[in-house]
């Protein structure tokens, strides 16, 4: 199984426009350091269509059969008209994810889809197992700033996928998120900042220690802001720390 980090930048992305900070200067320089905003894909699943979806769908070129939305933050859901290359696609979220997905729509569209298209929507409720294509999803709630948000276990084939989405600190403290998430074959927590902003986002040790606390086989960071360490640091405090993984660059390829 192939999971595929699309986008592993954060809601600015990097290089951030008029920005002359250390991380968007090296990325002008050399596109090996530039990050887009976040999306997964794995097995005809996209997970949060990102305003940069065109260039992630017109360089991997993958069919997107079903779509889960974290939250609704324009960074995570934005993408959404750009699905229009797809007649058949199923959306999945939180209510206020799927309502933000269908206005969007109408905004490009005058309706929920494109006419003659067939666009599912269905709202999930936190904790409860749902079978979507070839596997069983789990969204749970976490902490950010705004009203509704949540993560996501995707298992496929008896192989676990754990997607925190955007997620305050106090994600360490719940021990029900905790052992949903223990022992996933792949993690792909927030590493957004330096440090943690409680209810908003994750710093890179609490996002560390994440990955430690529910023992993860491999752990990708991702959702990077441009505010953040170099990636190099990123990768060597994460080395540091005996993780078995890696700091996302866009289109990251894991194998599972």
């Amino acid at each position: 199984m192939r999971v595929i980090i699309l986008g592993s930048g954060s809601y600015s992305g990097t290089p951030r426009p008029l920005c002359t900070c250390e991380n968007c200067v090296r990325a002008r320089l050399n596109p090996m350091y530039r990050r887009t905003r976040f999306s997964v894909y794995v097995e005809g699943i996209l997970i949060d269509p990102s305003p940069d979806l065109h260039y992630h769908l017109e360089k991997t070129n993958k069919r997107v059969k079903h779509v889960l939305i974290t939250h609704a933050h324009f960074d995570h859901i934005f993408g959404v008209p750009d699905l229009q290359v797809f007649k058949e696609i199923s959306f999945y979220s939180n209510e206020l994810g799927i309502r933000t997905a269908q206005d969007l729509s109408r905004l490009a569209f005058g309706d929920i889809m494109p006419r003659g298209y067939k666009w599912e929507y269905e709202t999930l409720e936190f904790w409860k197992e749902y079978n979507i294509g070839k596997a069983k999803v789990v969204h749970f709630p976490v902490k950010h700033s705004i009203e509704v948000a949540g993560g996501f276990l995707i298992e496929i084939n008896g192989v676990k996928i754990g997607v925190t989405g955007d997620t305050g600190p106090e994600i360490l403290n719940d021990e029900k998120v905790l052992d949903l998430l223990r022992d996933v074959d792949l993690l792909i927590p927030e590493m957004t900042k330096k440090e943690s902003i409680p209810g908003v986002h994750l710093g890179v040790k609490d996002s560390i220690e994440l990955a430690k606390k529910v023992n993860a086989e491999y752990t990708v960071f991702a959702h990077i802001s441009h505010s953040n360490y170099p990636h190099e640091i990123l990768e060597k405090k994460v080395r540091e720390a005996g993780i078995k993984g890696e700091v996302a660059k866009d289109f990251t390829i894991v194998e599972l």
